[in-house]
């Protein structure tokens, strides 16, 4: 009953409305990029498929990617600290939290709900994405096989080479790994939220966390500190996309990025309980 409550509750509200036309947005604008980009190296004749690297080096999988990765970075982090901070202390303050604990139902219970909703609505949100990212680069640009080369962005070290029916299972295996992935930042955002009645500084402060943690996470003066950092595991999916998978890597990252929902979860139950208690 609670979680189709809040499911209905989700559904009427704006935010999945506004994240999707957001990351649509974002879409059209990689796209705009890739396209004169592409026209500056060809000197007017906007080929996707001639840059400085090589010859078939854009189409439409490596700008699916290269969109996924920068929206995974920038956008994907912010709408699930988004909707953590809306589980709990958004409740709070519109004074809808007080009402719900009035009906016959287990704290450990509406909190679960509530987490579970927010990750189902992010793994979703991830997915749609990902697929738009897909069907963009096949319509506007034309798919073909994927090539990677070392660069700023650091999707590889060394060059790799995926045929394109590997690269869309790749792509497809990128979905749950990225999934989870956020759960860390959501789970973080949902602890936050329990610390405060307002939505706005649970998002907001959540997402200045998030935005400096993943900064520190980036910078090599703080090697020793990275792996207590969630953030420094959060884009393992990158390594899907290498010739030879290491499954052990991948696994490694995946422990860790669990072991930081739990713990975030852990903490803001506890929260959660104590306040709604005292």
């Amino acid at each position: 009953m609670i979680a189709r409550l809040e499911a209905l509750r989700l559904l009427r509200s704006r935010r999945p409305l506004v994240a999707a036309l957001a990351l649509l947005l974002f879409l059209a604008l990689m796209l705009v990029g890739f396209w004169t980009y592409a026209e500056s190296r060809t000197r007017g004749a906007a080929n996707f498929e001639y840059t400085y690297e090589n010859r078939s080096y854009f189409n439409g999988l490596t700008f699916a990617l290269y969109a996924f990765y920068f929206g995974f970075v920038l956008l994907l982090p912010v709408f699930a600290a988004i909707e953590g901070g809306a589980q709990i202390a958004g409740d709070r303050g519109a004074g809808l939290l007080a009402l719900l604990l009035t009906r016959p139902l287990s704290k450990p219970r509406l909190f679960l709900a509530k987490a579970a909703l927010a990750a189902g609505f992010v793994t979703l949100l991830t997915g749609l994405f990902l697929l738009v990212a897909l069907l963009i680069g096949l319509f506007a640009v034309g798919w073909g096989p994927l090539r990677l080369y070392p660069g700023v962005l650091q999707m590889t070290d060394a060059p790799q080479f995926l045929a394109r029916d590997e690269a869309l299972v790749r792509f497809l295996l990128a979905w749950p790994a990225a999934s989870l992935a956020l759960l860390a930042p959501l789970s973080f955002s949902l602890w936050i939220s329990t610390l405060t009645r307002s939505a706005v500084n649970a998002v907001g402060s959540a997402v200045a966390l998030y935005l400096v943690l993943h900064v520190i996470a980036e910078v090599h003066f703080f090697e020793r500190l990275r792996p207590w950092l969630f953030t420094s595991h959060t884009a393992y999916w990158r390594g899907l996309f290498a010739e030879s998978i290491d499954w052990r890597e991948a696994a490694r990252h995946a422990l860790s990025l669990l072991g930081f929902t739990a713990l975030f979860l852990a903490l803001g139950f506890r929260r959660f309980r104590r306040r709604e208690e005292g």
